[in-house]
């Protein structure tokens, strides 16, 4: 267990936390975007714990919120934050911060080059997290693959967050 800031980060654990983790997913898509096909998004987060993962993290009650960072991308240098949700009732209270940084060090750790992320451009509060966090935009915008909203992807190079550097 991890723990930043009085917030508890732990492990994830399959399957057990799976649906914990879709039910924040749909609830933190609801205060951000009002109605949301809820059944849609939350198959999306089962389906991606399907893919090889770093690092699940959970932050358990009451401040619930999980992040999953995933590898087996076209560059294996590099490792995805494919999931990072807040409860509504835990927004602004520093846990998506500390899972950021949880994902940060477990990529490093891995041995990850950089850490990229897909974010929608319309998503303020999450982008300026995760530029302060030192992550920078790169490519072009690219549509939602459910909503057609425009993403944009977001890396931080991990060599500059290894100790000693």
């Amino acid at each position: 267990m991890h723990v930043t800031d009085a917030t508890r980060i732990r492990a994830g654990v399959l399957p057990d936390d799976v649906e914990l983790c879709a039910e924040i997913w749909v609830r933190a898509l609801e205060a951000r975007d009002g109605t949301v096909d809820a059944e849609a998004m939350a198959e999306r987060v089962r389906a991606s714990f399907q893919n090889p993962i770093v690092r699940f993290a959970v932050v358990d009650s009451p401040r619930n919120g999980f992040a999953l960072v995933e590898s087996g991308r076209a560059d294996p240098s590099e490792a995805l934050l494919h999931f990072l949700a807040v409860h509504p009732g835990g927004a602004g209270s520093g846990v998506g911060r500390a899972l950021l940084a949880d994902a940060v060090e477990h990529a490093t750790r891995g041995a990850f080059r950089s850490l990229t992320l897909e974010v929608r451009t319309t998503n303020v509060r999450a982008i300026e997290v995760y530029t302060r966090a030192g992550f920078v935009p790169f490519g072009g915008q690219i549509p939602h693959p459910l909503g057609g909203d425009p993403m944009q992807s977001y890396r931080l190079a991990l060599a500059d967050q290894a100790p000693g550097s």
